[in-house]
């Protein structure tokens, strides 16, 4: 089973949610951060969008 890039940061988001609540945005554009120190600049998209996702009212809801 292939997982596209989009799927993995809609259950990215979805995880983060469950596991931080509100924080979770906080969480994703720590990992964005430490991605972009080491030079991962796909990471760092890829968990900014995570983070937007987590931000956006509604857009994600944490896995029951």
């Amino acid at each position: 089973m292939e997982v596209s890039l989009d799927q993995a940061i809609d259950i990215h988001a979805s995880v983060l949610k469950y596991w931080y609540g509100d924080k979770a945005s906080q969480e994703a554009r720590g990992r964005a951060l430490e991605c972009g120190t080491v030079g991962d600049f796909e990471g760092l998209q890829a968990w900014a969008r995570v983070a937007r996702l987590c931000e956006a009212p509604g857009a994600v809801e944490p896995p029951a």
